[in-house]
């Protein structure tokens, strides 16, 4: 354990704004997976729902929004029927669930605009 937690450190600080995670299941050597974090800002009643305004999350490289909201399902459960309707927004721009995420990316998540 001593071993993996000196690469751990000596590694990650050679990754900048990405972290190292390691996982080792029974039997197995460890494998490296490099992995970025996304913050998400939840908006009107989904931040009700959520019982917060914001949450980070740990995705692989490569992670996509649906990948994401799978995550933030699995985490806030409430949240999941309101998926059909939910808005994603990456930085000032509506994304699609195919978007592909980046490293330190901000998303917002929100309910559909309503104006009058």
């Amino acid at each position: 354990m001593r071993a993996i937690l000196l690469a751990f450190w000596t590694v990650s600080k050679a990754v900048p704004q990405t972290s190292l995670i390691l996982s080792v299941e029974k039997d197995e050597k460890p494998t490296n997976i490099d992995a970025m974090k996304v913050r998400v800002h939840f908006y009107a009643q989904l931040s009700d729902l959520a019982g917060m305004r914001e949450q980070d999350f740990d995705l692989p490289e490569g992670a996509t929004v649906r990948d994401l909201l799978d995550q933030i399902y699995a985490k806030q459960p409430a949240l999941r029927p309101h998926d059909k309707s939910i808005l994603i927004g990456a930085g000032v721009e509506f994304v699609d669930r195919g978007h592909k995420l980046k490293p330190g990316e901000e998303i917002s998540i929100m309910p559909p605009v309503q104006g009058g």
